[in-house]
């Protein structure tokens, strides 16, 4: 009995700091998990190097687009003056096609590709929230669903980065 009296002191002290380590731990670990972040849509999208690829792409087809249809319409304010009817008319048509095909261009990056390039991104997010055990991720797009944020739990620039990462295969 007397050497359990000697030992009950060494034992409640270790069992004491063993506790107060867990708690220490558990603590730790809980406030380092990003239970609810928040990304900038715009600024994740514009970083994103896919979409710079793909808006040089198709801002090069644009141009080139473009400068078809200034070409034409200056052959059909040529064609006005001669007062020929018929060249007129073809002339007019060639410029309504070519308008019509600049703008479907335009549509299609705008629509298709952005939706691809957010196909993309929205898997690389899904993947960075499982890694990092983020419970939620927000986007904002600074007048949206997030007015404030603190900028710890900003991760844009880290899943910017994991994600132009995973684009060039790294």
């Amino acid at each position: 009995m007397k050497n359990l009296n000697k030992l009950l002191p060494n034992v409640n002290i270790v069992l004491t700091l063993g506790l107060l380590l867990f708690l220490a731990f558990y603590v730790t670990s809980e406030s380092e998990k990003n239970e609810v972040v928040y990304i900038d849509n715009i600024k994740l999208f514009n970083g994103f190097n896919m979409a710079k690829d793909m808006s040089a792409i198709h801002t090069k087809k644009i141009k080139g687009q473009e400068k078809k249809l200034d070409s034409l319409y200056q052959l059909f304010q040529i064609e006005i003056i001669s007062k020929d009817e018929n060249k007129i008319r073809v002339s007019q048509q060639k410029v309504q096609k070519a308008d019509k095909a600049l703008s479907a261009m335009k549509d299609y990056f705008s629509k298709e590709v952005s939706q691809q390039i957010w196909d993309r991104l929205n898997g690389y997010i899904n993947e960075y929230g499982k890694a990092q055990q983020c419970k939620i991720i927000l986007g904002t797009q600074g007048g949206g669903n997030v007015m404030y944020g603190d900028e710890l739990a900003d991760l844009t620039e880290e899943i910017l980065g994991y994600a132009n990462a995973k684009y060039e295969g790294e």
